[in-house]
C-alpha cells in the first residue's frame, strides 16, 4: 500500500449523492481519511470514497479555485508494496 497524491481527475470513480454535512465537513476540513483506489489498466479505480469524490467534484465546479485544491491523497491498495515510504527501502536487508 502506498499513500501518494494524485488530482481528482485522474480518479474512476461513481458519481453518487452525498448529504450537506459531508460538503460542508471537507469544506471546512477537507479528507480526514484517504480514498482507496487500486490501479487497472493505468488508472486510479476509487474502491471507497466516492461520496467524497463527488461532494469535491461539485465544490470544484462552483469554486474553480477552491483552496485546497484538486489533488487529494489515496491510498493505493494493490501496489505490492507494505511500505508506503522507500526511505526504509534500504534498510534490515541482512
Amino acid at each position: 500500500m502506498r499513500f501518494i497524491k494524485v488530482n481528482i481527475s485522474q480518479i474512476d470513480y461513481t458519481y453518487t449523492s452525498y448529504t450537506k454535512q459531508l460538503k460542508d465537513s471537507i469544506l471546512r476540513i477537507g479528507f480526514s481519511f484517504p480514498i482507496h483506489v487500486i490501479v487497472q489498466n493505468n488508472q486510479y479505480v476509487c474502491i471507497d470514497g466516492h461520496k467524497r469524490l463527488s461532494a469535491l467534484y461539485d465544490i470544484l465546479q462552483e469554486n474553480p479555485f477552491y483552496h485546497r485544491g484538486s489533488e487529494i491523497c489515496v491510498l493505493v491498495k494493490n501496489n505490492m508494496n507494505n511500505r508506503s515510504n522507500d526511505c526504509w527501502k534500504g534498510r534490515n536487508t541482512h
